[in-house]
């Protein structure tokens, strides 16, 4: 007899109340980019988001206190957006089209405050 046991997550009081500070960082949302036209459409956005994450997980940096994925209503439908920490939105700027004139501009002016410091 083969049987198959899935295991079910409950979640703690300990796991909502580390989900609540983490949600407290994450005041971005990657559609900002889309809105300021930084993007050319959302399958753009989401390869930005994509690297962004890959980049935290080659530092070993937590998703969970970088990027949630949500969604949202837009023009009668719902669509996916992803709420970032500002790092999270940061590195997906400088993951993005650097042939986008408001992507270039947003990477520059990032440089340029790393130099002035």
């Amino acid at each position: 007899m083969l049987m198959t046991i899935e295991e079910t997550r409950t979640y703690t009081s300990l796991e909502d109340f580390l989900d609540s500070l983490a949600d407290r960082n994450l005041t971005c949302y990657a559609t900002d980019l889309l809105q300021q036209r930084g993007c050319a459409s959302i399958e753009d956005l989401g390869r930005a988001v994509k690297r962004a994450t890959e980049v935290c997980n080659s530092m070993h940096l937590p998703l969970r206190e970088n990027f949630k994925v949500v969604y949202r209503s837009q023009n009668g439908e719902v669509v996916q957006d992803w709420r970032l920490s500002p790092m999270a939105y940061l590195l997906m700027v400088l993951n993005s089209d650097s042939q986008n004139d408001v992507v270039a501009r947003m990477q520059v002016e990032m440089v340029k405050r790393v130099l002035q410091q």
